[in-house]
């Protein structure tokens, strides 16, 4: 009987240092945890006092919460509908615009990936952005057009703004483009209304 007595104690004893082992181990692996991943929740350092990632995000949705929630339901809003309709945007499409724009930037004398590093936003963003971009125009973009009659109006409307010297033939394409772009704005905005007024959203707050 004493026998079994000192064999419960023996066993508890060292139950009990195994489970305070476990308890030491875990609070090693948290710590080196939350060292090795603080930028998961520590923004900023301010003489040692941290400024918590939450504490940030609370803020931002403060002063711009309701504009990026907006633009977040927007985006899925059009990629749900992009799904439906099968509007899919392939890589060499991609490639495609974003060499455009190079294009464009180099005759600018700039360079695409500065100006990318500037603004804070990897070509992996960009890429992602002008899919996104090219999901809408393929959408929405079907029947946009612009007749001769309104490039006219518009050169005459904006006569005294425009250029004395530039080529007749250029200024009509890029007015053509201006405008095609002005109606697809439009358009776009109009679509998008729609796909709100249609969509069940519920904020959770």
């Amino acid at each position: 009987m004493r026998k079994r007595m000192l064999l419960t104690k023996l066993v508890a004893a060292i139950s009990s240092k195994k489970r305070i082992w476990a308890i030491f181990l875990i609070i090693i692996l948290l710590a080196v945890g939350v060292y090795f991943f603080r930028s998961l929740f520590i923004v900023a350092t301010v003489n040692g006092q941290p400024i918590w990632r939450l504490t940030l995000i609370r803020e931002l949705e403060k002063q711009s919460g309701k504009e990026a929630l907006d633009t977040l339901i927007s985006k899925t809003l059009v990629l749900q509908e992009a799904k439906k309709q099968n509007a899919a945007v392939s890589g060499e499409e991609i490639d495609q615009e974003i060499k455009k724009l190079e294009e464009n930037f180099s005759k600018q004398g700039q360079d695409l990936n500065q100006l990318l590093s500037t603004q804070g936003i990897s070509r992996e963003e960009l890429m992602e952005e002008v899919r996104f971009q090219k999901i809408v125009e393929k959408i929405v973009g079907k029947d946009i057009n612009v007749t001769d009659q309104e490039v006219s109006n518009y050169l005459k409307q904006n006569e005294n703004l425009l250029p004395k010297d530039s080529n007749t033939e250029e200024l009509k394409s890029t007015v053509k483009r201006r405008l095609e772009q002005q109606k697809m704005n439009e358009k776009i905005q109009s679509w998008i209304e729609s796909l709100q007024d249609s969509a069940k959203i519920i904020y959770f707050r």
